[in-house]
């Protein structure tokens, strides 16, 4: 009696073993196949979902602004040649070339007729766009000032003067006299046989000055005689700030 209750209960281990095997509790990896267990489920990440979107979201936006951007681009006036200081603007000196112009105070292509007839407040160059603050309405120079063309001679002036420039002008000393101041004046264009520059060796070219009128008869008189000297005192001065003076006796 005792051996056979011994038998069952020994059955009923066996049994239970067995099961227990079948479900995988237990038990260890067989020939490297790895257990029975199921895998834990992934879990899911709804942060880089949404920073995702954001992305997407984001650079569609960028790209439709972009392409606004580019929309709203409108033709604008731009020079097509250099200006000197204190030259009226004509309408073959312009063209037109698009930009995006929000927020500039660049002058339009339907506001052309408006800087026609004034004139260049600073020295002006070739492709610059035009804005309102670069003209001046009216005549900027009255009587008192004048236009005189002179000859200059390398060696008596800076050999790199431009327009807008403002100069001292001076009648050298020819040894029985000291030099002497003549005027405060505006360089305002120049021309040389070597094209815009002047200065260099056997170069012969001119330019016209800005001076006062009480001052012109001797600086023409000075230049006529070869003893006319420049000296350059500030760039790019507006017709504003000419400051045009006699040095000489009036």
């Amino acid at each position: 009696m005792t051996e056979e209750s011994t038998r069952t209960s020994a059955n009923t281990v066996q049994d239970r073993q067995r099961q227990r095997a079948s479900r995988g509790i237990g038990t260890k990896a067989v020939n490297g196949l790895g257990s029975s267990l199921p895998s834990p489920p992934r879990r899911r990440r709804p942060a880089l979902g949404a920073l995702a979107v954001l992305l997407i979201v984001g650079g569609a936006a960028l790209a439709g602004l972009l392409a606004l951007r580019l929309d709203s681009r409108e033709p604008v006036i731009m020079l097509n040649t250099d200006v000197a200081v204190g030259t009226e603007i004509t309408a073959d000196m312009l063209t037109t070339t698009e930009v995006a112009s929000e927020g500039l105070k660049l002058v339009s292509e339907s506001q052309a007729k408006t800087v026609i007839g004034t004139y260049a407040r600073t020295s002006l160059t070739k492709g610059q766009l035009l804005d309102t603050s670069m003209v001046v309405e009216g005549a900027p120079f009255d009587s008192s000032a004048v236009r005189v063309g002179v000859p200059l001679t390398d060696g008596q002036v800076p050999g790199d003067l431009r327009s807008g420039d403002q100069v001292r002008i001076i009648r050298i000393s020819d040894g029985a006299a000291e030099a002497q101041p003549l005027a405060i004046g505006l360089f305002l264009a120049s021309s040389s046989s070597d094209g815009d520059r002047f200065g260099g060796s056997g170069s012969k070219a001119s330019a016209t000055l800005l001076v006062p009128a009480s001052a012109a008869d001797a600086v023409v008189d000075a230049a006529g005689n070869d003893k006319l000297g420049l000296a350059l005192i500030k760039r790019g001065v507006s017709v504003e700030d000419a400051g045009l003076q006699n040095l000489g006796s009036s």
